[in-house]
């Protein structure tokens, strides 16, 4: 088992430094992860770390799905299979810029719901939800045969809160489940964040970033406060790049030798620590997260002067290895400083990804998504409410008014939108609305009449991953209410689209349907190979490769493509795009070997 004793960790007696790598099992297929770590071992890594996403697990409460690209326990087995031990972060909470912080939305389907605090019924699901995956980890721990050494409790609760009851109720619910195995917690650098982060007798690891700074200084805060003064120095995430939001942001690009500089500090000082990320992965589907930034910092307390950014699908990191599991310079300086530790020499690196350009493929088939409205579960609401309280979870949801009367009113106004909408009269758009950027009324300029239709379409950009809101959840669609001329409008069809499956969408040959639309296309291509879908003739949407979900993109970048793993590849290949602002020329994507990652420098297929 793991022990710690004079400021060291020792494993079944001996000495022990951590070198780990985080590698999120959600954020790469399992086809993947195999030669991923392997690609960690051959840098000299002895770990690999990992959160693990409840909303993954349990989409609806009860429902448990450890299957694909969720099976945690394939995940663990194959790390030691590579000769990897594993640290795992059950959270609940995990933060990981990932929808909601891996915390299920239908906890807060009950507005009464609040969330990481010693309150019913959060406690009760939390315990249920516990009783199912600790039964999963136990079998892997280190002291019964596995590789898991190390269990995280909670996760940067000291950017949180300080309910301490709360704390302890999570570690008692590990012991009771016969985890017998080194808890830690990973909580910020500084002292504000350490004093509620967890309890005394638990190893308190630090959060920080690349800096020119005296890396052993940090662990000042340390001495002689936790674990009676033997506790060894832990960087629980040691961030050598950063994420991206979706805007005028540029992709972080980490100082090589600044890297060098920081890392041989933490190896020359003995010092354990986690890379996140050393690989980053890519959020595919709906499950990126967002934030309220403020001056260019998160926000922990939304306030006025809050602005909602959702971030980029792809999970880059300005990692070691990219979001496609090529190598950077970063990768190499890893492997020559800790190649220099090891007792013995370092299994050879991997090769290099493989790619392939496909080059320009038309989308010769389109379909309007309200002329499918057999996609969407469909209700009648006397008020407008939000997703969640339809037993919506992701994607896009419809609110539709026929008026029955005739009524002067001059603007539709929408009270707490989460977080874009279209609004549309008779089929016709009249604007775009976003939270936070432009929440204006929309104008209606002659009027309504008995029979007019008024739809609301609004989309999910993500759920804020970080701060208060992790309290009592950020419900999406709209919150508050529709008004016409400040008078509440009652009687609303509301439909759900959760583009869980659109194998079932009527096409017709030819791009006129309507928006919101899908295209569809077919390519031809070599399985295994990587590439990327660059979308310059499209504005807003997802995109979908043989029914697997992608990711969004978004004209405004500065992310212009979306990584397609070669591993999701056939032979003959059917991509499907959901466009919701319109064209930007024919109905056609480009796919090659460039990433698209605008702005970002390092060579993609360099290889080795």
């Amino acid at each position: 088992m793991l022990t710690y004793q004079n400021r060291k960790f020792y494993l079944d007696g001996r000495e022990f430094v951590i070198h780990s790598g985080s590698l999120h099992y959600f954020r790469a297929l399992p086809a993947y992860w195999e030669i991923l770590m392997r690609k960690y071992r051959a840098a000299g890594l002895n770990c690999v770390e990992t959160y693990i996403a409840w909303n993954l697990h349990e989409p609806r409460k009860g429902e448990y799905c450890f299957e694909g690209i969720a099976d945690l326990e394939q995940f663990i087995r194959t790390a030691a299979k590579v000769g990897l031990y594993v640290m795992l972060r059950p959270g609940p909470f995990i933060c990981a810029e990932w929808e909601n912080g891996a915390l299920p939305s239908w906890l807060f389907r009950d507005p009464t719901m609040r969330m990481r605090c010693l309150e019913e019924p959060y406690i009760t699901h939390l315990k249920d939800w516990y009783r199912v995956l600790l039964a999963k980890i136990k079998p892997h721990l280190h002291g019964n045969g596995g590789p898991v050494i190390a269990v995280a409790l909670e996760n940067e609760y000291g950017s949180f809160g300080d309910d301490f009851d709360y704390l302890s109720q999570v570690e008692a619910i590990y012991r009771e489940a016969g985890l017998d195995c080194f808890f830690f917690s990973a909580d910020g650098d500084a002292r504000a964040y350490l004093c509620t982060g967890s309890h005394d007798h638990v190893l308190k690891g630090l959060d920080f970033g690349i800096g020119k700074t005296d890396m052993p200084g940090k662990f000042a805060l340390l001495t002689d406060r936790y674990l009676d003064g033997q506790g060894p120095r832990l960087i629980a995430e040691y961030w050598g790049g950063n994420f991206t939001h979706w805007g005028d942001e540029k992709w972080y690009e980490c100082d090589d030798e600044l890297f060098r500089e920081n890392l041989s500090q933490i190896i020359e000082n003995g010092i354990s620590y986690n890379h996140y990320m050393f690989f980053g992965g890519t959020n595919f589907g709906f499950m990126s997260g967002a934030n309220l930034v403020t001056n260019g910092s998160s926000s922990a307390v939304p306030g006025r002067d809050s602005v909602f950014r959702p971030d980029t699908t792809s999970y880059d990191y300005d990692a070691p290895l990219t979001e496609w599991g090529d190598y950077t310079e970063r990768y190499f300086i890893t492997r020559e400083l800790l190649g220099k530790t090891a007792q013995e020499p370092l299994p050879p690196v991997p090769p290099a990804p493989e790619y392939q350009t496909i080059g320009q493929v038309k989308l010769t088939a389109s379909a309007s998504l309200f002329d499918n409205m057999h996609l969407a579960r469909t209700q009648k609401s006397k008020t407008v409410e939000c997703m969640e309280y339809y037993g919506q979870d992701y994607g896009y949801i419809r609110y539709r008014k026929v008026m029955s009367y005739d009524a002067p009113r001059d603007a539709i106004q929408i009270e707490g939108l989460r977080d874009r909408a279209w609004v549309y009269l008779n089929g016709e758009l009249l604007g775009i609305r976003m939270r936070t950027q432009d929440e204006s009324a929309v104008k209606l300029p002659d009027g309504l009449k008995k029979g007019d239709v008024i739809d609301i379409f609004v989309e999910n950009c993500g759920r804020v991953n970080f701060g208060t809101l992790t309290y009592r959840g950020d419900c999406k669609g709209i919150i508050g209410g529709v008004y016409l001329s400040n008078r509440a409008a009652f009687d609303w069809e509301v439909s759900c689209f959760d583009m869980k499956d659109i194998s079932g969408v009527s096409y017709r040959e030819g791009t006129q349907a309507g928006l919101p639309a899908f295209f569809r296309g077919t390519f031809a291509a070599q399985p295994g190979r990587e590439c990327f879908v660059h979308m310059e003739n499209f504005r807003k949407g997802i995109v979908f490769v043989n029914g697997f979900n992608l990711g969004r993109y978004w004209e405004i970048g500065p992310q212009d493509a979306l990584y397609l793993p070669g591993a999701l590849l056939k032979e003959t290949n059917e991509i499907v795009v959901f466009e919701t602002d319109g064209l930007r020329g024919e109905p056609a994507v480009t796919i090659t070997a460039e990433h698209g990652l605008r702005g970002k420098t390092h060579n993609p297929v360099a290889g080795l």
